[in-house]
């Protein structure tokens, strides 16, 4: 039996962070930690071995995660509130029965550990970074603690422990070795503990880092990044390096530019250990006044942008230039890419939700002078102000942007644009749920009498901190809501970047007419 142990709540530094999730919804590179926990397991037991997640009895799970466990094929467990840990597995134990030798391995909720250990009674060891209350091994040379991991040949010994001790957990284990004797302790490698805020910053760093793969790399407080085209890069270093000093707090100070021995353009900036909104949008349970803050400081930052604006020569005639060429250039040139790809025909009807809609191609026309026929708002704009381009720090309640364009259409390298363009990338996120695709959290019907029709599964929360965002006017004489149809044009316009993932394609598309029908229905 294995039994991941996640049925108390974050710890409250992080509450600020996600609101009340179990450490095992904690996200990491826009996942949920409990996938890379399954995953592990998996890979070192037998699928037979079922997997029991214990989780506190007054969290009520959201679709998506109901979705997930379901998906990961473990079986939940709810254990009252306020126990300890120890009853809190004795409940667990108790409740799903246990034979007398049934092999048991246990895993904290907020602890991954890359390669398990081989054998069968053991206690996991690693270094320790953090001066933690820590249960270290005393018998080992090297200050070494235990690391959340454990495997026991006999539940009913445990469980007879546990009640020895009337549940403190770490006691019960003493108590075991004591009986059990021959208990192995074992040093791994490769540990990630991701409950306390020190070193759940440290951890997402690494797991960011190895995961990245060569465009990324976190090292001694530097992110490193690369990548091809060069002129990408180099575009990015350039804006974060040509920015008036006023906008400089929301961004990451620079560390370094230049080319690396393979030529490859690169810059380095400081590692900010903040979390990205995609996943705090995703990943957590923040109240919608937690939202109204955020949308607030992005305006603020906004309302800066614009005051740094600088109308030299042909300034504001290149703006509007370089906004018919993103708005209705480009997406032309990628629908007409898509049609290459998947040969779609861009002048048949479409469908949603069983209601006929106009043609792609009606719809992009439609879409695209509604765009133009807002006011150009012009400021310094980065140019992809997507919730994942987004970090806060909520102890000091501010925002930094990463990752700007710094590019023109015509590939020359500016900070000045449309500020359309920033806000309709923000509606993308918020009303457009771009995030929630990305991480694969949602469901597509796609039938002759529906048309497309694309579910969410989002709750009531995430529904009012939208109305929130609606009701707000970010921009002079633009309310929110009027860039529905440049964020629709950015939905169109993905779908052929997302070749290599055609569920994800779909929903690019499903969600571009769910957004048309919404808005065409006000």
């Amino acid at each position: 039996m294995i039994i991941i142990n996640s049925a108390a709540y974050v710890i409250p530094e992080f509450c600020n962070e996600f609101g009340l999730i179990p450490p095992c919804f904690l996200p990491i590179a826009n996942n949920k930690l409990l996938i890379y926990q399954v995953e592990t397991l998996r890979k070192q037991f037998s699928l037979e071995q079922e997997i029991i997640l214990s989780l506190p009895q007054d969290y009520e799970l959201s679709i998506n995660e109901a979705n997930l466990i379901k998906s990961l094929a473990i079986r939940p467990i709810f254990v009252p509130k306020g126990i300890t840990l120890g009853m809190a597995l004795l409940y667990v134990l108790n409740t799903v029965g246990y034979s007398e030798c049934e092999n048991l391995h246990l895993l904290h909720g907020d602890t991954l550990i890359e390669e398990l250990p081989q054998e069968k009674n053991i206690i996991a060891l690693a270094k320790p970074q953090d001066d933690y209350a820590w249960e270290y091994e005393e018998s080992s040379k090297n200050k070494l603690i235990w690391c959340g991991y454990f495997s026991f040949t006999s539940a009913r010994s445990f469980v007879r422990a546990l009640a020895t001790t009337q549940g403190n957990f770490t006691e019960s284990v003493h108590l075991y070795i004591k009986e059990m004797k021959g208990i192995v302790f074992k040093e791994v490698e490769n540990w990630y503990d991701l409950g306390h805020v020190n070193t759940y910053f440290r951890s997402r760093s690494a797991i960011t880092t190895q995961r990245a793969f060569n465009s990324l790399k976190i090292k001694d407080g530097v992110v490193w990044k690369t990548g091809n085209p060069s002129i990408k890069i180099e575009a990015e270093a350039a804006w974060f390096l040509a920015i008036p000093s006023s906008l400089r707090r929301f961004t990451p100070q620079m560390i370094q530019v230049g080319k690396n021995k393979d030529n490859n353009s690169f810059y380095g900036t400081e590692y900010l250990p903040y979390l990205p909104l995609n996943e705090i949008f995703v990943h957590g349970k923040n109240s919608a006044i937690f939202w109204e803050n955020i949308v607030n400081l992005i305006s603020t930052y906004m309302k800066e942008s614009r005051c740094c604006f600088k109308n030299e020569t042909n300034t504001l005639e290149k703006i509007y230039l370089d906004s018919v060429s993103i708005y209705k250039d480009k997406t032309y040139q990628r629908l007409d890419y898509l049609v290459k790809q998947k040969s779609i025909d861009l002048d048949k009807l479409t469908k949603y939700d069983s209601i006929t809609l106009p043609s792609i191609r009606d719809i992009t026309e439609e879409c695209v002078s509604t765009t133009l026929n807002l006011p150009v708002v012009p400021a310094v704009v980065h140019g992809d102000l997507c919730f994942s381009n987004i970090m806060y720090d909520s102890r000091m309640n501010v925002i930094k942007v990463i990752d700007p364009r710094g590019l023109n259409n015509k590939q020359e390298l500016t900070i000045y644009g449309n500020q359309t363009y920033d806000l309709a990338k923000l509606c993308h996120s918020l009303i457009g749920l771009y995030d929630f695709i990305i991480a694969d959290e949602f469901e597509l019907i796609k039938s002759e009498n529906v048309g497309y029709k694309l579910i969410f599964n989002v709750d009531s929360r995430i529904e009012e901190i939208q109305e929130i965002f609606l009701s707000k006017s970010m921009l002079p004489e633009i309310a929110n809501g009027d860039v529905i149809a440049p964020t629709i044009l950015l939905f169109l316009s993905m779908i052929p970047l997302h070749f290599d993932n055609p569920a994800r394609q779909e929903a690019m598309l499903a969600n571009a007419l769910r957004l048309y029908s919404d808005w065409k229905a006000i």
